[in-house]
């Protein structure tokens, strides 16, 4: 039974090191149940090392890695399984183990790269809702308190930061319950958007058409599949099945129902330009370029270095956005600051100056 507060998940960065380690050991021509066990003893992190006992012991006693995988308790990613499968059919588990590892390489890197871009923006933005929060309930009161003795009329921008600070303080109950219920309603709505199939239609059509971030989300899930399928179909898997692999591994993003319907046009016996035609996360020129390299038989080399190039187009896009996003921020902050403190100590020096 599983520890309480033990881990039982494997992160993208450790199943990297861990696809990368067996794809070693499977090169130098070790047996897999070996190279498991081997691998699995000289893993550091606990819950690597578990994942891969557990497999090898179940290797060992007749099963596959792919059933082994599908009895594990260790949550992974589905890529993984879909690969180790690939590798088993097609008898390349060593190639396939260090294609999981390039794959799962270029998600963490991806992932590292949305995180990093939007850190600062969020941070700053909560920085400011601090600040200002905290000059409505804390500085104006006490900056008040010098304005009762003042026989002369407030500014009207003075009188209106007085009054939003006093709103606030005899209200702030309210409006926590509203920051409360509106995050409330937002986790609501992703849930439904990432069940419902209408919810789901209904936000990607509504991000594809966000200026920039429209296009940018288009790109970011064709660099997420179309690593994917370069990389598996490279292993040797056949289309068809890679497409049917796709479906499941990304059943629960907006594009399952365009992957799926690419899936069945395939099987129909359409053509795979007409199929790729009706996909929206698939950038045109992506699109042009992939129909080619399908006829030629280069599919599996075009979408991995089609990847490539567009993941450098979200980073440069991101890049570019948080470039923008910064200044804006801080002129924001700054405005803001300017015109409450000069709100509130313009009277203070009018009072001065009447005074002498």
């Amino acid at each position: 039974m599983r520890k309480p507060g033990m881990k039982n998940k494997l992160s993208l960065q450790q199943m990297q090191f861990i696809c990368q380690q067996l794809s070693f050991a499977l090169a130098g021509g070790m047996p897999l149940p070996n190279a498991l066990l081997l691998v699995g003893t000289e893993m550091q992190p606990a819950v690597c090392r578990r994942f891969l006992l557990q497999t090898s012991e179940a290797v060992q006693q007749g099963k596959t890695m792919t059933q082994a995988l599908q009895q594990s308790e260790i949550r992974y990613s589905p890529v993984l399984l879909e690969f180790v499968l690939a590798g088993e059919q097609n008898g390349t588990m060593q190639k396939t183990m260090a294609q999981a590892a390039e794959y799962f390489a270029r998600q963490n890197q991806t992932k590292q790269m949305l995180s990093s871009a939007m850190f600062y923006p969020v941070v700053l933005l909560i920085l400011m809702v601090i600040a200002f929060s905290a000059m409505f309930l804390f500085v104006v009161p006490t900056v008040v308190q010098t304005y009762s003795n003042f026989d002369a009329q407030l500014p009207a921008v003075t009188r209106s930061v007085l009054q939003i600070s006093g709103w606030m303080r005899a209200n702030w109950p309210l409006i926590l319950s509203a920051i409360l219920m509106i995050s409330g309603i937002l986790f609501f709505c992703w849930q439904r958007m990432r069940t419902n199939p209408v919810w789901k239609m209904r936000a990607r059509q509504f991000i594809l058409h966000i200026p920039l971030a429209g296009k940018l989300y288009q790109q970011y899930w064709f660099v997420q599949i179309g690593q994917a399928m370069g990389l598996m179909l490279s292993s040797g898997m056949l289309l068809s099945h890679c497409l049917q692999a796709m479906g499941q591994i990304y059943r629960r993003s907006l594009f399952a129902a365009e992957l799926e319907r690419l899936h069945d046009d395939l099987t129909d016996g359409y053509s795979f330009e007409a199929g790729i035609s009706k996909c929206t996360f698939i950038p045109e020129m992506a699109r042009q370029m992939l129909a080619v390299s399908e006829q030629t038989g280069a599919l599996p080399e075009a979408l991995v270095q089609l990847s490539q190039y567009y993941q450098k187009q979200v980073q440069q896009r991101l890049q570019r956005m948080i470039g923008l996003l910064e200044p804006c921020f801080v002129l924001f902050l700054g405005l803001g600051i300017l015109l409450m403190t000069g709100s509130l100590f313009l009277p203070l020096v009018q009072s001065y100056q009447y005074l002498l």
